[in-house]
């Protein structure tokens, strides 16, 4: 399969995952902004974190479509799903109390999938990274290695 093809995948697997998890979020915005004041790492910034969390999500699902900001879509991408799994992780290790602040079909995953979902997404984001690599100065300003 072409580069380019695998590249145009990663991203729009990128945006639909991105697209439907912070519109999940918004319609039970309620029941979302509620769990993550329950949780044990983001009661303090819950309202924050309920706004910048989707507002994060939609603008990187943007990024990835645009091939101007498309390294940099990646790295967000990779960026937010390595913050996603720290923090499951954390959850399934340490947190007694695991209210879940996901929404969609997301809310019916147990923590243990969801961490290897948000890992196996986290190394997607990571090829993705890798794989559209250019020469073009800006976009090598903003690679992460993996």
């Amino acid at each position: 399969m072409k580069r380019s093809v695998v590249i145009e995948i990663i991203c729009y697997t990128f945006f639909l995952l991105f697209v439907y998890a912070s519109l999940a979020k918004l319609f039970i915005y309620p029941t979302y902004l509620r769990d993550l004041r329950r949780s044990p790492l983001t009661s303090n910034f819950a309202f924050i974190l309920s706004v910048a969390i989707p507002a994060a999500e939609l603008i990187i699902a943007t990024m990835v479509l645009i091939p101007k900001f498309r390294q940099r879509g990646l790295v967000g991408s990779f960026v937010l799903m390595a913050l996603f799994s720290v923090y499951v992780a954390y959850v399934v290790i340490f947190a007694e109390k695991r209210p879940c602040s996901c929404g969609g079909i997301f809310r019916n995953m147990s923590w243990r999938m969801h961490l290897v979902f948000n890992a196996g997404m986290t190394l997607l984001a990571c090829a993705g990274i890798q794989l559209n690599k250019t020469n073009d100065p800006v976009t090598i300003s903003a690679q992460s290695s993996c």
